[in-house]
């Protein structure tokens, strides 16, 4: 019986609770603070509500939180139903701070902002670093031991070859209340080309027994690296906040809070840190090792296709080069193609298809466009392919099929061919024109044409321009030739043309493609502007070499800026707020700016 009144009384509560006119309000314990003395805010909302997002906390220390209650009240009839969520922050500097809105969505459309606070801090003290709460978080943390709470990062393996695949997996084991985490703090895998695991971003708790002891397990993050270079290289420790709920002594404020047992729990945040693990990497072997090798590590198999068989001269057709297989398949550089000379090529236009659950796999596609000169039959072969199989630790050589190509004789129309203007002669209506008498006007030169300086110059002006047509043609082949260069010419292009990928994300509002093509598109500038692979693009290299051609500070602190965002963005996506097309506008005026201050 008592059962079926609880029910029915929240279902009255519910629906009072939705006539409820509501409101979002925030306020503080004080504003005028010291340096690390803790004061409580909170944002209480009036009526019911859903996707919360509170204000930036990053200028302060958070010590307990978010603590949540909840508050019930009827007058005359009319019930009001109010949620509070809370924290103990101190702050970490002098000078006025303003913790910006925070907004909820009430009544499933209508959004709520709460008005900016304004805190003054002053100068700390040891009596304020305390603070004046009874209740101390850290007091509590120091009640938990190593063996209690701690986070570990385990390596699929330690010993590997470049450019092969290595899992690490980062878990937490606790034997206390977890509750969740934040302010994660990932390494930034210097050496390693590194890719996020996709899929499912719920994290379970699983028990597992480590030395005798159960504990409840959390894997909160796994991601592939690829070595980009040999030696010992250091896998940094990882920095995270966990969240656990603790009983305390609080009595409930009301009888609400009795009935549903509020009150005897609040959440603080301890802080854990795993230690750094070390992975020895080798070098491929060179015996062995197959003429045009790019550095395909893993296990892969090769597919060559030509999208026709019969094609007539200065037509195009398309050569399709397919690599699909499990390993360092997004950093594969496209074959070189060998073709025959009367065959004008282009640089492939590349397209992949890369997963992440269980491992990094996929396709990658190089489609050369090629257009034949002169009729006749060809034999396209050597576009071979191969990989070093880390399993089996040899080369594996993957050779193309033969394609034959017919070429037939080009149309007359594709040649372009230029066709003087004639003008008609005038016809006169007598054979014998009437002899004209008397002065004609005529007068005696003394130069003749032939063999004057104006002859010898007309007839070596042919040849001259002929010497400068080769030689122009030559430097433009030996400027494409240099694929750095060329790479470094056309960078700032191609990276606008990635960002026009990320403007399509922005305005359906994906923010993790979003990030992660705003991400690819700094990666490619900044490789190709300073001729460095993309796997080497570590924070400290970039600053170095940005220093040695003489970028602005303001721009480097930028540029490192907005690479820590969209990183962040990546790992993180749900975390991330903020305009979206100001990231696109700063990201594009960072590239101009770049552009015009990078000194080759």
């Amino acid at each position: 019986m008592f059962k079926k009144l609880a029910i029915v009384f929240c279902a009255c509560l519910a629906f009072l609770a939705k006539a409820q006119t509501p409101a979002f309000y925030a306020q503080v314990s004080k504003n005028k603070v010291a340096v690390g003395e803790q004061f409580q805010i909170a944002f209480t909302l009036n009526g019911p509500g859903n996707n919360l997002v509170y204000s930036n906390l990053k200028d302060f220390n958070i010590h307990m939180g978010p603590n949540q209650s909840q508050s019930m009240s009827i007058v005359n009839g009319n019930m009001s139903q109010s949620t509070t969520i809370s924290f103990i922050i101190s702050a970490k500097k002098e000078g006025r701070i303003t913790i910006g809105p925070a907004s909820v969505m009430a009544n499933g459309n209508q959004k709520l902002e709460t008005a900016p606070i304004v805190i003054e801090v002053t100068k700390g003290s040891p009596q304020s670093a305390q603070g004046n709460n009874s209740s101390d978080p850290n007091q509590f943390a120091s009640e938990i031991g190593d063996e209690d709470l701690f986070v570990r990062t385990f390596l699929s393996k330690t010993k590997c070859y470049i450019g092969e695949q290595i899992t690490v997996t980062q878990k937490v084991y606790s034997r206390v209340d977890l509750r969740g985490f934040q302010n994660i703090k990932f390494p930034p895998y210097n050496g390693f080309w590194s890719q996020q695991e996709e899929g499912n971003k719920q994290i379970n708790l699983q028990q597992e027994v480590l030395n005798g002891i159960t504990y409840f397990v959390a894997e909160y993050n796994k991601v592939y690296l690829f070595p980009q270079r040999s030696g010992t290289l250091n896998i940094e420790p990882v920095e995270l906040e966990c969240i656990v709920r603790r009983a305390t002594q609080r009595q409930p404020r009301n009888i609400f809070e009795q009935f549903f047992g509020a009150g005897g729990y609040e959440d603080v945040a301890v802080k854990v840190k795993s230690k750094a693990v070390k992975v020895e990497v080798k070098e491929l072997p060179e015996e062995g090792k197959p003429e045009g090798f790019t550095g395909a590590v893993g296990n892969f198999s090769y597919k060559t296709e030509l999208s026709k068989e019969q094609v007539k001269a200065n037509d195009a057709v398309n050569i399709k080069l397919t690599v699909t297989g499990k390993g360092n398949i997004a950093l594969l550089e496209a074959p070189k193609a060998e073709l025959p000379e009367s065959f004008e090529t282009y640089d492939p236009k590349i397209s992949e298809s890369i997963k992440t659950a269980g491992g990094v796999s996929g396709s990658k596609t190089f489609d050369y466009l090629v257009i034949p000169r002169e009729k006749g039959e060809f034999t396209i072969n050597g576009l071979n392919f191969s990989f070093f199989d880390p399993e089996k630790k040899q080369y594996v050589k993957l050779p193309s099929a033969e394609m034959k190509l017919t070429v037939l004789e080009g149309d007359a129309s594709s040649a372009q061919v230029f066709v003087p203007h004639k003008k008609g002669l005038n016809e006169t209506e007598n054979d014998i024109r009437y002899i004209k008498r008397g002065d004609l006007g005529l007068k005696k030169t003394e130069d003749e044409f032939f063999a004057s300086p104006l002859h010898y110059a007309l007839l070596v002006a042919p040849v001259l321009l002929f010497l400068g047509g080769v030689i122009a043609v030559k430097q433009r082949i030996k400027a494409n030739s240099d694929m750095p260069a060329l790479r470094q010419r056309k960078a700032a292009r191609i990276a606008k043309k990635q960002l026009a990928a990320a403007e399509k994300h922005m305005q359906a509002n994906r923010k993790d493609e979003f990030f992660n093509e705003v991400l690819n598109a700094l990666n490619r500038y900044i490789s190709d502007k300073l001729g460095l692979p993309v796997a080497d693009l570590s924070k400290d290299r970039i600053s170095e070499m940005l220093l040695q051609r003489h970028v602005q500070e303001q721009t480097r602190a930028q540029l490192l800026a907005m690479i820590d965002t969209c990183e962040y963005a990546k790992y993180a996506p749900s975390a991330v707020t903020g305009d979206l097309k100001k990231v696109y506008n700063d990201t594009a005026e960072l590239i101009s700016q770049l552009e015009n201050q990078i000194k080759l």
